[in-house]
């Protein structure tokens, strides 16, 4: 009964977003299960109720739909760091860990895409980069200069504290199943995300010689 009513309430939940809301969850969950190339637009298509053809309605094509996908992960990240890096001194630049780990913790699938994307090489991952990464890490490198404990890194460091910090947030998402086989706990769970943003403040601020 219980399976029944939750399996209702999903097609209610599902049958008030628009089409091309439903194309973007699908295909979000899709390309994180198989990337690029191993997802179609006809399966994309089923898993929505489409026909192909009802689907190029809403994206002209396969590579539209990808980054259309992309953009939604990256563009809320860009903001956030936006926002940090020009809020000055009176907010700290480690709100950033909480504000990132919530995006992810609402669409894990993204974290898994992201590092799917970055590790294949794939044809998006110039665009991606130049559109989003790029600027990302230029504001995320500036904030960490303003940083007083900066000073015992080596300038030619700071990038590497960078992408140990990138690794540490998507890499928690997109290991999910290993971590909860691992830990016992979903790590995904508001207790445990509570304390991995706990942990990843703590690791900032060690790096940079600050206090929580």
């Amino acid at each position: 009964m219980n399976r029944r009513m939750a399996r209702a309430g999903k097609k209610t939940d599902d049958s008030a977003l628009s089409t091309r809301e439903r194309i973007l969850l699908s295909s979000e969950r899709l390309f994180a299960e198989k990337g690029f190339a191993g997802t179609a637009i006809r399966d994309i298509a089923a898993d929505v109720g489409l026909n192909p053809a009802s689907l190029y309605n809403h994206f002209p094509g396969k590579q539209e739909l990808y980054e259309a996908v992309l953009d939604r992960a990256l563009a809320p990240v860009a903001e956030i760091v936006r926002e940090i890096a020009e809020a000055g001194e009176g907010e700290t630049d480690l709100m950033i860990i909480d504000r990132i780990v919530d995006h992810f913790a609402r669409r894990p699938e993204w974290a898994t895409l992201l590092q799917h994307e970055t590790l294949a090489g794939g044809e998006s991952i110039t665009r991606l980069a130049g559109r989003w990464l790029a600027p990302i890490y230029e504001q995320a490198l500036g904030a960490i200069r303003r940083s007083p404990g900066v000073a015992s890194w080596q300038d030619e460091d700071l990038p590497l504290l960078i992408c140990g910090m990138h690794n540490m947030v998507l890499g928690y998402f997109s290991m999910a199943p290993f971590l909860e086989r691992m830990l016992g706990q979903d790590p995904r769970s508001p207790e445990a995300l509570d304390r991995q943003k706990l942990f990843l403040r703590q690791a900032a601020a060690r790096m940079l010689g600050r206090e929580v």
